[in-house]
């Protein structure tokens, strides 16, 4: 399954969240395998007050 489809099935927007794979980021066009670690993590911005 690629990251896309798998963000699909969550409900998940691809410019909101990181995907990381057993430690490292992954592009939206990685492939997953079932044996892979992954993490979900919101994109988090901020600036100068």
């Amino acid at each position: 399954m690629s990251v896309t489809k798998l963000l699909g099935r969550l409900e998940l927007h691809r410019d909101a969240v990181l995907v990381i794979r057993n430690g490292t980021l992954v592009p939206g066009d990685a492939t997953l395998d079932a044996d892979d670690v992954i993490e979900v993590r919101p994109v988090i911005s901020g600036g100068a007050a």
